[in-house]
């Protein structure tokens, strides 16, 4: 049995294995079966139409955008998250750890559709309110090396916004008592949606594009944008719209940013997601 002490080694080394956590403090392991909601049906309304409820971002940066839920039970989901949503791994606590990256360290992709049916919906407002009102403290494991699991929720008169450490690897060794709740009602929330998501997958038409990052690019450096210095300016981000946000989005899909990727981030947002907030 490998001592919990030394798990955070092993993650770190993105080695650890099912039987090295044997023994350590987890939790969310368990699939959890969807809501029956007998006669509901998805909402009619497209992704964007409502305001936004609920946002995850598993990344470096709450930009690192993977699921939006809107108001109305509409959701969008990056690419690539559609299995994970549908297999309980998306932001999952008590999945294998994987290298520090964010869904948007290499290029830009695409939103595609999904819904909750309403008494899903219902449940998840409970969660989230549960789950992240009332300044919960999280801490921080020690494990290095791992993304940081950002969450926003916006019930329309109040708004909650955390950020957690390590939350993918479910691992809580060394935290208190309150700070371990505090990571099992937001993994109760997570593994909700990650259950009860349905995924159509229809791609989202591109009507926005955020680029962020530092403007020291090569001098060389060419594409079917504004000179990066004057799209971000002081801050840092920019966003684009319509022909040159799809302009970018192709150029940065197809031919990716070259050595300009360790200085500019491109990104798909969205519906209802201004960017740069």
């Amino acid at each position: 049995m490998v001592r919990c002490a030394r798990v955070a080694a092993a993650v770190a080394a993105v080695a650890l294995l099912g039987a090295g956590l044997t023994g350590c403090s987890l939790f969310g392991l368990e699939e959890e079966p969807p809501l029956e909601c007998p006669g509901e049906e998805p909402p009619a309304a497209e992704p964007g139409e409502a305001r936004v409820l609920l946002t995850i971002a598993e990344g470096t940066s709450p930009w690192d955008l993977t699921t939006v839920v809107y108001d109305d039970g509409t959701a969008a989901l990056l690419d690539g998250q559609q299995g994970a949503a549908s297999t309980n791994a998306l932001a999952a606590a008590g999945t294998l750890p994987r290298a520090v990256v964010g869904p948007y360290d290499d290029r830009p992709g695409s939103w595609r559709t999904g819904y909750l049916l309403p008494c899903a919906l219902d449940e998840l407002r409970d969660l989230a309110s549960d789950a992240l009102f009332g300044s919960p403290e999280y801490g921080r494991v020690a494990i290095t090396d791992r993304p940081w699991t950002y969450v926003s929720y916006d019930n329309g008169a109040t708004r909650a916004e955390v950020e957690v450490h390590a939350f993918d690897t479910g691992y809580t060794e060394g935290l208190d008592w309150s700070e371990r709740r505090a990571r099992e009602r937001l993994a109760a929330l997570t593994h909700f949606l990650q259950a009860n998501l349905v995924v159509t997958g229809e791609e989202l038409p591109v009507t926005a594009a955020q680029v962020d990052g530092s403007s020291e690019v090569a001098e060389d450096f060419e594409w079917p944008g504004p000179p990066p210095a004057e799209l971000l300016g002081e801050d840092g981000c920019g966003v684009l719209t319509e022909d040159q946000a799809t302009a970018v989005l192709t150029f940065a899909r197809e031919d990716g940013l070259g050595e300009a990727s360790s200085q500019l981030t491109v990104r798909a947002l969205p519906p209802g997601v201004s960017g740069c907030d």
